[in-house]
């Protein structure tokens, strides 16, 4: 029994009689129960064409929607051209715990079957560790891909991966002048190289030819399919990085599907196959480099496709990455910096231009220090293996001050990152401050994580006590009650919003309202106490179960593990 269907249905259904076309309606949350569980402002819509009073239309609507017996409705109100749903909670709550007792951690589940969606994420330079503010694009893509899977789409993962440029040139050229410190996370020691390097050409601009040469080598060999010297200079390189950051990954609960390298379009003549393409829309001009005018899609800036000499540029590379990536899926979709909006406009028209659909896009917001931006290029960023080491250490000091095993400091700290970063929305810029991600006092994912082994430690108890959970409701629920159910019913939607409009942090911010729910009504409402009548126990415990599960799954979602004890 799915209440606000039944509603939403009904309404149509006497609103298409009076003015002959479906209307969209949503269903809004009352601000307290006194007015009701959901309310709608559709009359106030309809004034103008029925020339009626929104008061007037509510009242009209109401007595023929008593006469439909809502299935789950108890009660309709008309007031001041509102229109408010009681429901019957011991309906409602009876048919939802069986439903989410049911079909367990796959309550709330979708079916997009045969969708196929690939998500490129992540994608950071192999010039060194991933820092917060990549780390920020891989928890948003992780939760993502998550949340589009269990909704029911076929997601495969992608780390495009950047061999080729300036930077990979510079990594090289560091490793033959100063090698690799074996002692350090590879990563990190490819990042120590990489400084390094620019510190020497600061010093020694003469020897930025050699950089140059480097660059013209790699793609030589690629585009001739060659393996010698310098593609194996290059492979060893980003290789060496790659396992560094693949390690991070994992520490992080993030994996990925497939690493697509750049260099592979070179190799494969699909890159020379795009300039072809595009010189032949005739919107390829000549100046000191090859330009493609963008203007018919309202972008002033040219793109730059290729240099004088021929050799490609990251653009071109990207645009013939899309067509593969592109060719392959229903959907693409590519998380990015903000500071690619224009770049991510210009491979849009030039995808356009060839005749191809387009990936959707997710920009987020850069994380900054509260002292300033960062720069891998100066050595001046916090790594994700720092922020990461941080987060175990002050989770252990937190089990260790509660007495509780220091065994699940992981999951702890895996959740304060992960759940800091996917709370806030992508489009919104963060400061990361040490004490704001890892206080494990202030409302955040411990707080929900201890929710949700509260939950778990009552039915333990009930099992010791030989309590058992069962869908009676057959009292007079109390505010807190009905707060909770309405809060579970809501997975359903929420995941539904999160998957529909790609936004992690409506999940997020779901669940830590559904443990602020749990713990209003553990306060309140007394459970395994004596003096309880024993089918109010058995409701609640019932209602403790299906909390315990919608807020495992919703965790899982987000890439975060519940310890089960705190």
């Amino acid at each position: 029994m799915d209440v606000k269907s039944n509603i939403i249905n009904a309404l149509k259904e006497v609103i298409y009689k009076e003015v002959g076309k479906d209307i969209e309606i949503k269903l809004e949350k009352t601000p307290n129960l006194e007015l009701g569980d959901y309310s709608v402002n559709i009359c106030f819509r309809l004034a103008k064409e029925l020339k009626k009073n929104p008061k007037t239309i509510a009242e009209e609507i109401v007595e023929k929607l008593k006469s439909m017996n809502i299935e789950g409705v108890k009660e309709i109100k008309a007031v001041n051209g509102y229109i408010n749903f009681y429901i019957d909670y011991n309906k409602f709550a009876k048919n939802l715990v069986k439903e989410i007792d049911n079909k367990g951690n796959d309550y709330g589940r979708g079916n997009k079957k045969g969708i196929k969606i690939i998500l490129e994420h992540t994608s950071a330079n192999p010039n060194g560790p991933l820092h917060i503010g990549h780390l920020r694009n891989a928890i948003i893509g992780d939760c993502l891909k998550r949340i589009l899977e269990f909704y029911g789409y076929d997601v495969e993962t992608h780390y495009y991966v950047n061999d080729m440029g300036r930077q990979m040139a510079l990594v090289v050229y560091g490793i033959e002048l100063f090698g690799l410190d074996k002692e350090k996370k590879k990563d990190h020691a490819i990042a120590e190289t990489y400084v390094k390097i620019n510190k020497y050409l600061e010093e020694h601009p003469e020897e930025e030819e050699k950089i140059l040469e480097l660059m013209r080598e790699y793609e030589d060999a690629l585009e001739k399919n060659e393996n010698n010297e310098i593609t194996k200079k290059f492979e060893f390189a980003v290789n060496y990085a790659l396992d560094g950051i693949k390690e991070t990954l994992k520490n992080l609960n993030i994996k990925h599907d497939i690493f697509v390298w750049e260099s592979s379009y070179v190799r494969n003549g699909m890159v020379k196959e795009v300039i072809k393409k595009l010189m032949e829309t005739g919107k390829v001009v000549k100046e000191e480099t090859y330009m493609l005018d963008l203007s018919d899609f309202g972008i002033e800036k040219k793109m730059v496709l290729a240099r004088a000499n021929g050799t490609s540029l990251y653009s071109t590379r990207d645009i013939a990455y899309h067509l593969d990536k592109l060719s392959k899926c229903d959907i693409g979709i590519d998380v990015l910096g903000a500071d690619h909006k224009l770049t991510a406009e210009m491979v849009k028209a030039a995808l356009k231009l060839l005749g191809s659909k387009v990936p959707e896009v997710i920009f987020y917001e850069f994380i900054s220090l509260p002292e300033g931006s960062m720069s891998t290029r100066r050595g001046r960023f916090i790594s994700a293996d720092e922020l990461f080491d941080e987060a175990l250490k002050r989770a252990k000091e937190e089990c260790n001050k509660r007495g509780v095993e220091e065994n699940i400091a992981y999951d702890i700290g895996l959740g304060a990152v992960r759940y800091n970063i996917a709370r806030i929305s992508p489009e919104k810029p963060m400061v990361f401050k040490w004490e704001e991600a890892l206080d494990f006092e202030k409302v955040g994912c411990p707080f929900i994580q201890y929710a949700h082994a509260r939950c778990c430690s009552i039915l333990k108890e009930a099992e010791n006590k030989g309590v058992k959970d069962e869908a009676v409701f057959n009292y007079e629920l109390t505010k807190e009650e009905k707060e909770l159910i309405k809060m579970l019913d809501e997975f359903k939607e929420i995941i539904k919003e999160s998957a529909e409009n790609r936004k992690v942090h409506v999940l997020a911010n779901y669940l830590l309202e559904l443990a602020k729910a749990f713990n209003r009504f553990y306060a309140n409402c007394p459970i395994l106490m004596t003096k309880v009548d024993d089918n109010v126990k058995k409701s609640r415990l019932k209602l403790v179960k299906s909390t315990k599960t919608v807020l495992e799954t919703g965790l899982r979602l987000l890439g975060i593990n519940c310890p089960g004890r705190m």
